[in-house]
């Protein structure tokens, strides 16, 4: 097969989304947890050497556009150039505004959604084709790569409440839709 996921959701009852993707849909909850209640202008400057809040944003919408939809040669979900969160440290000046990139998130986070949520285990055992990342890991493992990665970046995020005196979010919210059945 190409690209990884059939999306054989096959024929009666739609079948759960694969726990993976169930998780990665928590933690994306998780990352709104952990910015609730925090003012634009926090979440637009950069705190203690820390990248800003909203350029953590941007990157995680740049990783999962990169791995579910431009991996599997779709177009982007979303017009804002996420290449330029890519990685490391920008210059200020180059980072959309907040409410720009949570926009971007969004339409990145639903339009990979409407793949994830038909991947099975099978699907999850196969391998994107592109960069060498995507040879060798497959989507499992990208999964959790993202996941791991929400996590640092929400962890960052209460490093800089912490650092603004602002109140820190009780640590893992609600598990619901996130318990593991076995699927």
């Amino acid at each position: 097969m190409g690209p990884a996921g059939s999306g054989n959701a096959g024929a009666g009852a739609p079948r759960p989304a694969h726990h993976l993707v169930r998780y990665v849909q928590h933690v994306r909850r998780e990352l709104l947890r952990a910015i609730e209640g925090m003012e634009v202008a926090d979440l637009e400057r950069r705190v203690g050497g820390i990248n800003s809040v909203a350029w953590m944003v941007g990157h995680l919408a740049w990783q999962e556009q990169a791995y579910w939809l431009l991996a599997r040669g779709e177009p982007a979900a979303t017009p804002v150039d996420l290449q330029l969160l890519a990685s490391g440290r920008p210059r200020a000046e180059t980072i959309p505004a907040f409410d720009e990139l949570l926009e971007a998130w969004r339409q990145v986070t639903t339009t990979a959604d409407a793949w994830l949520v038909t991947l099975d285990a099978d699907d999850l055992l196969r391998h994107l084709e592109g960069r060498k990342l995507y040879e060798l890991e497959n989507v499992g493992t990208l999964l959790t790569r993202v996941i791991g990665h929400y996590y640092l970046h929400i962890g960052q995020i209460t490093a800089v409440r912490k650092l603004l005196d602002l109140p820190v979010p009780a640590f893992v919210g609600s598990q619901v839709g996130a318990y593991f059945d076995g699927t």
